[in-house]
């Protein structure tokens, strides 16, 4: 592939569901999410970009606090 990859904007319903899914993300998943959104970061704009990795970053925050409570990664 030759040129610059294109851009891409995230709709309302794609961030409803991105949203979704990182909630109930596995610690496998959602590292390759996070993996995904920063090897593809120069394709999303700053805004889309600041709502993946917020999500992606509670979703890790909560991930944690149940193993720290729960021995677990479970909900």
């Amino acid at each position: 592939m030759t040129g610059r990859a294109g851009r891409v904007t995230l709709t309302a319903e794609d961030r409803r569901m991105f949203g979704t899914a990182c909630r109930t993300a596995g610690p496998r998943e959602l590292l390759t999410v996070d993996a995904f959104v920063n090897d593809h970061a120069d394709r999303f704009s700053r805004a889309d970009l600041r709502f993946m990795r917020s999500n992606i970053g509670r979703r890790c925050e909560r991930l944690l606090r149940n193993v720290a409570a729960n021995g677990s990664w479970d909900d």
